[in-house]
């Protein structure tokens, strides 16, 4: 009889998950700030260029003779990344950030000498360190001054990590309603719209708070339509009062990076930003489109890249510790073994679901690879799957099957990478 590592290893196809992670990896190295910014922003005629395709930006440099500054301020799980990748590009032109301000999810591994102070806010939901860090932001911007010009990088993670409340609202009061909304599932637009309404420097707020100083937002944008007024809850950007902004990274960019790394192994078929409903549908929806790929002949021992991207709703009903991607990998696994039990070519499709920012809810993991074997892994260390689901807790029972995928803190954040591969026999 097989030991439980045997059976845990059933069904695994290493190689295969190599490949994917390392496909992960090329999409998140195309959409960090500290590689674009130097690759797509020059200085020139005064002014510091961002153009990437259709994007563009141009930020005034202010008249240091008048006694202008450039400061920096970065908000959200991109900050630090975003802020040395626009230093890097303004000093390749002559140019150097003044001083700056950021507020980001996870300490720095190593400290270095760096115009700019670094605060750690509370992460998925607002708490006191969110708290003191907009305050300080506040104390950081002070009185604004006409001859300053503000460089404001934003990314996903912004809404929670730097959180005041308006006038009236309480911080406990801004704690209860984002948890509850998290809870049963809200979508990132209708949550950053209540976030506006509660926040005093969400909705525009801190636009007004930097006038009369000049100010242009960068942003890497993790939202389903990049829409400025729902990045990072759109401290800058009114519908009513537009600023100049420019979203200079996408999930669009990722998949781009990704299918064109993956087509030299393999044939890849293009599926788009297209999970955003509930994850139970959302699995039914990659269920579909696995039959469909199943059905097109495929030469011997080649593989069909199914690649797709977004953020899957889940509502958290038990107390166990989880995320949407390794919740939709657990559920799309075990929808593939019970395939699997009548049709063999099942077994074989391997896939890997996971947020491009490394962390998946609260929790170690970015993510998971599910197959079809998953639900024999699962029982062979005596895993409950249903059970697992009921509690929202697919972490336990991804990590008892040695199915989680652990990449750390990667500096980005466009939202979630789902590739799922159908290999002929």
């Amino acid at each position: 009889m097989g030991s439980a590592l045997d059976a845990l290893s059933a069904g695994v196809n290493e190689s295969l998950r190599h490949q994917l992670a390392a496909w992960h990896s090329a999409g998140v190295q195309a959409v960090r700030g500290e590689a674009i910014l130097p690759r797509y922003g020059t200085v020139a005629a005064g002014a510091w260029h961002f153009r990437r395709g259709d994007r563009h930006l141009a930020l005034p440099l202010p008249d240091r003779a008048s006694g202008g500054r450039l400061r920096l301020i970065g908000l959200g799980k991109a900050a630090l990344g975003m802020a040395r990748g626009m230093r890097a590009s303004l000093r390749a032109g002559g140019i150097d950030i003044d001083d700056g301000f950021l507020v980001i999810r996870d300490a720095p591994a190593v400290t270095t000498d760096e115009p700019w102070s670094i605060h750690i806010g509370d992460h998925p939901v607002p708490g006191p360190a969110s708290l003191r860090a907009a305050q300080a932001l506040l104390e950081f911007i002070d009185v604004p001054r006409a001859e300053d010009v503000h460089v404001v990088l934003l990314s996903g993670g912004a809404s929670a990590l730097c959180a005041l409340p308006a006038p009236g609202v309480t911080l406990e009061e801004k704690i209860r309603i984002t948890r509850d909304l998290m809870r049963r599932g809200a979508a990132i637009a209708e949550l950053n719209r209540v976030r506006r309404q509660l926040s005093a420097i969400k909705g525009g707020k801190l636009a007004e708070r930097l006038a009369p100083a000049q100010f242009r937002t960068l942003a890497i944008s993790d939202v389903p339509s990049d829409d400025p007024a729902v990045i990072g809850s759109a401290p800058t950007w009114r519908d009513d009062k537009p600023a100049p902004y420019a979203v200079i990274a996408t999930l669009d960019d990722a998949l781009t990076e990704i299918a064109a790394v993956a087509a030299c192994a393999c044939e890849v078929v293009m599926l788009g930003r297209c999970v955003y409903g509930s994850v139970t549908v959302e699995v039914e929806r990659m269920l579909e489109r696995i039959d469909r790929a199943l059905a097109l002949p495929l030469p011997p021992s080649q593989t069909r890249l199914l690649l797709a991207g977004g953020e899957p709703l889940v509502e958290i009903r038990g107390g166990g510790r989880g995320g949407r991607a390794q919740e939709f990998a657990l559920r799309l696994g075990l929808a593939l073994a019970e395939r699997a039990r009548t049709d063999a070519r099942y077994s074989s499709v391997c896939g890997l679901m996971a947020g491009t920012d490394g962390s998946d809810g609260p929790t170690e993991a970015a993510g998971a690879f599910f197959d079809g074997a998953l639900a024999a892994r699962l029982r062979a260390v005596g895993v409950d799957a249903a059970a697992a689901l009921a509690a929202s807790d697919s972490n336990t029972a991804l990590r008892a099957s040695g199915d989680l995928f652990v990449t750390g803190s990667t500096g980005t954040n466009v939202a979630d990478v789902l590739m799922v591969a159908v290999t002929s026999r």
